[in-house]
This record gives structure tokens, C-alpha cells and sequence, in this order.
């Protein structure tokens, strides 16, 4: 009731001893932790945190290719169920995939580069829109909808042209190519399918 919340873990104590030994700690008390009460003097035998948990690595080429990828391959799915009216399949891949598996990770690309590499960053960007800049969290946000179909076709095109601007800063600062070749078929097509009319559908290969 005081907002006061406890993150905690029950452990058999074979597995704390077995953690206890191993070189590094696991990821949520490598992030940092602070022991409350320990009657046994267990805890002393565990290793410090390093606060490098959370905190991104870099990607090379085949990793930034490849999430272009799978971001532009997503593109014409939404743009399928937009047209067909199937709007909850174009939520969930425009909303989840597009965003928490392919724009999240180029964001925390993008800030990384601005912090060298060491800043920690939050579960699910958590925390992420106060490493960018305002230009930045005012283009993101226009990349989110409502239910409203057109609206959902608009945050389509937004989400795409925000990847597409990040992408290809990260890729410049990192010496990567951006496939812009892709991009652009990609985008001719979803805009051939907007102009379509939706009282003729007809399936797609």
C-alpha cells in the first residue's frame, strides 16, 4: 500500500551453492542487488555485480541485416490484414513484433551508440524515452493507434519510416549498409495493397 515493491526469488539451496561458484552471476543480480538478511552468512560467497547485464551489444552487419529483415518482412503481413479488415492479427504484429522485436532493439542500438556502449537499459524499454530525443519519442509515439483502420494503415507507414530513419543512422555510425533496395519494394507494394479496394479482397501469395 505504501508502493514499496520487492523483487525476490525462492531458491533451493543446492542452486544458490551452485550459483554461488559459477563466474558470472545471472542477469537480474548481475543488474545489481542488496541482501536483506542473511542468518547464515550464505550470501558472502556470491560474486559482486558488475551492472553489465542489461546493457546492449553491438551488433555486427549479418545481426543489422537481418533485423531489417524480419522488420521489412513484416511490413506487407499488416498491410494484408489492414486491407482484409482482420484487425487482430495487424495489432499483433504491428503492435508486438514490429515494435518490441525489431524497433526496440534498433532504439537501444541507437542510444548505445550515444553512451559508448555502457549504459544499462530497462526490460521492454523501460526507461528508454528519457535517453531520446524529443524529435525522436514524437515520431515514436505517432507509430501507435487506435482501432480505427486508416489510422492503423498511418501508424504502418510512421513505424516504417522511424525504422528506416534510425536504421540507417545506426548503420552509418557502425559502417553498416542499409538495403534500401528492399525498403523500397517493400513500401511500393504495401502502398499497391493500401490503394486496392477492400470490397474485391482476394488472397495473397
Amino acid at each position: 500500500r505504501d508502493g514499496l515493491k520487492i523483487d525476490f526469488t525462492l531458491w533451493p539451496l543446492i542452486l544458490f551453492q551452485r550459483i554461488a561458484t559459477e563466474e558470472t552471476l545471472p542477469a537480474e543480480l548481475d543488474a545489481g542487488y542488496r541482501v536483506i538478511l542473511d542468518k547464515d552468512n550464505l550470501a558472502i560467497s556470491l560474486r559482486q555485480p558488475t551492472y553489465r547485464a542489461y546493457i546492449p551489444v553491438p551488433p555486427d552487419q549479418e545481426e543489422y541485416q537481418k533485423l531489417i529483415n524480419d522488420f521489412f518482412s513484416d511490413v506487407p503481413y499488416v498491410a494484408k490484414c489492414l486491407w482484409r479488415g482482420d484487425l487482430l492479427p495487424a495489432k499483433w504484429c504491428l503492435d508486438f513484433d514490429m515494435k518490441f522485436n525489431y524497433l526496440l532493439p534498433l532504439l537501444e542500438w541507437r542510444v548505445s551508440l550515444e553512451y559508448d556502449w555502457r549504459l544499462p537499459l530497462g526490460y521492454l524499454g523501460k526507461g528508454l524515452h528519457r535517453h531520446l530525443s524529443s524529435e525522436l519519442r514524437d515520431a515514436l509515439e505517432q507509430c501507435f493507434a487506435g482501432a480505427h483502420i486508416d489510422e492503423n494503415w498511418d501508424a504502418l507507414f510512421h513505424i516504417s519510416g522511424f525504422f528506416r530513419e534510425v536504421a540507417m543512422e545506426v548503420g552509418a555510425q557502425m559502417g553498416f549498409r542499409y538495403p534500401l533496395a528492399l525498403d523500397e519494394q517493400v513500401m511500393d507494394y504495401i502502398c499497391t495493397i493500401r490503394q486496392m479496394r477492400l470490397e474485391q479482397p482476394r488472397d495473397f501469395v
